[in-house]
């Protein structure tokens, strides 16, 4: 196994972890939101997808930061740092 292998194993699980809680809560809250929709009303279903536009955003993110840090494992940034 490689040095960077091991160092990656930790920010993918985080990820997975922070993932698999993040992403039941926002649709067990749209779904809850959903049920106080009513027929006609608009305004609630604005907000319910504004919630999950952001929501999807927020998920998005996590993983583009587990992308960026992965990349930076690779390219040994974090070795650079650590002689200061």
């Amino acid at each position: 196994m490689r040095k960077t292998t091991k160092k990656k194993i930790a920010p993918v699980i985080i990820t997975a972890g922070v993932l698999l809680y993040m992403v039941p809560l926002i649709g067990i809250s749209l779904l809850a939101m959903g049920g106080l929709a009513g027929e006609g009303e608009s305004g609630v279903t604005l907000i319910l997808l504004t919630y999950a536009v952001l929501g999807g955003a927020v998920a998005i993110g996590i993983v583009k930061a587990l992308l960026q840090r992965l990349d930076e494992i690779d390219s040994g940034e974090e070795e650079e740092a650590s002689q200061y």
